[in-house]
């Protein structure tokens, strides 16, 4: 018998994120469009994306978008179709930025408590 590890923790590690890892609610901490600086969520605005069994839904201020992801290695892919409700929020210029970072294929990075998506889009830093 071979002592292969069935679990992603073992010896050899893994680059691989599965679901479960990135499963639970992120806070978003600051959003980067590309080419221009990162910017911290507005004082108040509560902003935050919820991940679990394909399924994904963000808090966008005084919004609820939700809508289906997948995740293969290191790329998660949030689908462009997502329910949003349309209420006017005060940090609409924040919130019309940051949902078409988030929507598309992202290279994901977990490290502790921080989760970055990255893309020709931009950055998306979130906190937990």
């Amino acid at each position: 018998t071979s002592n292969v590890p069935t679990s992603p923790s073992g010896p050899t590690g893994s680059l691989r994120l599965t679901a479960d890892q990135i499963a639970g609610t992120w806070s978003l901490a600051s959003i980067q469009p590309a080419g221009q600086k990162a910017q911290a969520v507005p004082a108040g605005a509560i902003y935050t994306l919820t991940l679990a069994d394909g399924r994904i839904s963000t808090r966008v201020d005084c919004n609820m978008c939700s809508g289906t992801f997948t995740l293969s290695g290191e790329t998660l892919n949030v689908a462009e179709l997502m329910a949003c409700t349309r209420a006017a929020c005060p940090t609409r210029e924040f919130e019309s930025a940051y949902m078409p970072i988030l929507v598309g294929a992202s290279t994901v990075v977990q490290s502790g408590t921080t989760l970055v998506l990255t893309s020709s889009r931009g950055v998306l830093t979130f906190t937990r």
